[in-house]
């Protein structure tokens, strides 16, 4: 029989799964804080007739979180909810055949027609929608039908209110695929369909994501998620207390949100670890109070360091290792452009940065030997060279991995830097 503690541990670390998602979108309202003025906007346009939905922005700004939860925002029936997940090689009929499976229908291909033994199912020309997926085939032509096309998907879903979620499809790469979904988004709208399609994925515009299509100005309203203010991520952190029982001492709640350079990502990641750390106690002492403070913190960051996003800590490894000729140049010059509170940074403040963090202010001229590297796939091309003289990180979240680099080891030299972004926050 299982001790009362480890029961209650146990039963305190599926809370802390639940409540904290670093690696999974947030599927329940509950745990969803922030971005009001975004729900609203997605609210609105959902129920306008003739409007399709994109929402893109950054990785890790929560895009999948609040597409999975628009069925909830906006009032729709969450079981006429389908989504599909992208691919490099998906092609427009490999996206809404996984829709159309999703909603219990069965696309044949080929033009192949389907006979099904069901009950209260909704046959619409070569596909069935039931809620009994037993079927027998038989070869025949439905000269109609050969391929996945707007009006299909319109006679299968025009009628029935809910929500096609397309995810990732910054990933698409096909054009035909993007010239296709344009023509679909266009006839659902004009049919003022009363099943919406969401189209979510990493862009800075929305021809970035889609493509350029004019007609979709007027179909397609744009939702682009920007970095999350300190006020929503005190706002997650505190959704997590209520419902994990943890307590996180004022001044780590800073820090985590300082360190978190506006992503929820890292919020999370930070106060799960921060919470697993703290809950320990409750092994031993199930009555005892969960409190989350500088010790917990300090294992956090270590933790989340390791097992943050790999392609993260692959990339900074790779960039700073050097094999022929050692030198610390590599991370100096990482630590500087993260150092900087602007995402573009100038040569000359990537010099006067390192001079910050080293006292050793480098030659200007000398910085472009080491600078040139890093834009290469040999260093993970870790970072983009945007113009002459300016540079900025690749992948946005590497800002912030680096500086809880940096603040692991700013904690092993006792505090001997104060940096910027901490002080963004009153303790």
């Amino acid at each position: 029989m299982m001790r009362e503690g480890r029961k209650v541990y146990l039963d305190y670390l599926a809370r802390c799964d639940q409540a904290f998602r670093p690696f999974a979108p947030i599927d329940l309202p509950d745990f969803f804080r922030g971005r009001q003025e975004d729900i609203e906007l997605l609210r609105n346009e959902l129920r306008t007739p003739g409007r399709q939905v994109a929402i893109y922005g950054e990785r890790g700004v929560g895009k999948t979180s609040l597409a999975m939860l628009a069925y909830f925002f906006a009032r729709f029936n969450d079981e006429a909810t389908h989504l599909v997940r992208c691919e490099e090689h998906s092609s427009y009929d490999d996206i809404f055949e996984q829709i159309l499976i999703d909603a219990g229908s069965a696309f044949l291909p080929e033009s192949i027609e389907r006979e099904s033994s069901r009950t209260g199912g909704l046959s619409v020309g070569p596909a069935a929608l039931s809620s009994r997926k037993t079927a027998r085939s038989k070869d025949r032509s439905i000269p109609a039908a050969r391929h996945i096309s707007p009006a299909l998907l319109l006679r299968v879903f025009g009628e029935h209110e809910g929500l096609l979620i397309i995810d990732e499809y910054d990933r698409v790469r096909d054009a035909t695929t993007h010239t296709r979904l344009a023509e679909t988004l266009k006839h659902f709208s004009d049919a003022a369909s009363t099943s919406k399609i969401i189209v979510v994925g990493v862009a800075e515009t929305l021809t970035d994501l889609v493509g350029e299509h004019q007609s979709l100005t007027r179909c397609l309203a744009q939702i682009k998620l920007e970095r999350m203010s300190h006020d929503e991520l005190q706002e997650v952190i505190t959704a997590g207390e209520d419902r994990v029982g943890v307590s996180f001492h004022k001044d780590v709640r800073g820090r985590i949100v300082a360190l978190a350079d506006g992503f929820p990502f890292y919020v999370h990641l930070l106060c799960k670890h921060a919470a697993e750390e703290a809950g320990r106690i409750l092994d031993e002492d199930p009555n005892a109070r969960v409190v989350v403070a500088e010790p917990e913190y300090r294992k956090a960051l270590k933790r989340a360091i390791k097992t943050g996003e790999a392609t993260l800590r692959d990339a900074y490894q790779t960039a700073v290792i050097t094999v022929r000729r050692k030198t610390e140049m590599y991370r100096y010059l990482l630590w500087a452009v993260a150092y900087s509170s602007s995402s573009e940074v100038q040569v000359q403040h990537i010099a006067d940065n390192i001079e910050q963090l080293t006292g050793n202010r480098p030659k200007i001229e000398s910085l472009s030997s080491y600078l040139g590297p890093l834009t290469k796939p040999e260093k993970k091309e870790i970072l983009v060279r945007v113009r002459q003289g300016y540079y900025k990180f690749a992948n946005p979240l590497m800002r912030a991995y680096i500086r809880l680099v940096m603040e692991e080891r700013n904690i092993e030299l006792e505090g001997q830097r104060t940096f910027p972004w901490m002080r963004s926050i009153e303790p």
